[in-house]
């Protein structure tokens, strides 16, 4: 298993740079090598769940950083970008029904679409996980 984590600015151009961080690290694991297909939907995930930091969590106020995650095996990944509290009481990363013409409300759904699973981090920290499986050889 490879473990590797970094921490971000909360600034808008962090996203970005925590998409190549996945990327990068997801491409160079010795254990496993991921399908391209992996590597994109990780990345896309990522964005969406750091953007949802920068937007919903203490990480987005100046001076604030989140941290992202990424435990790789044999199976699949597993990410986590872990945050500042959430600004409004109580608020837990859920699903929303977003109006076509809405121009936010479907990050979550793109992840709840491309992730093999992902929830919140356990009560004592702030954040989201995802886990995205491979086929595996026979």
């Amino acid at each position: 298993m490879s473990v590797a984590f970094t921490s971000f600015p909360g600034l808008p151009t962090s996203v970005a740079a925590a998409r190549r961080f996945v990327a990068g690290i997801l491409r160079a694991c010795p254990e496993a090598t991921a399908p391209e297909e992996v590597v994109d939907r990780a990345e896309l995930i990522t964005s969406e769940l750091c953007t949802n930091a920068l937007r919903h969590t203490r990480s987005g106020d100046p001076g604030q950083t989140f941290t992202v995650w990424i435990r790789v095996d044999e199976h699949g990944v597993r990410g986590e970008v872990h945050t500042e509290p959430v600004r409004l009481p109580h608020a837990v990363p859920h699903l929303v029904d977003a109006h076509p013409f809405c121009e936010s409300g479907r990050g979550l759904f793109l992840v709840d679409q491309l992730a093999t699973k992902w929830g919140t981090l356990s009560p004592w920290e702030n954040g989201v996980y995802f886990l995205l499986a491979w086929p595996q050889p026979r």
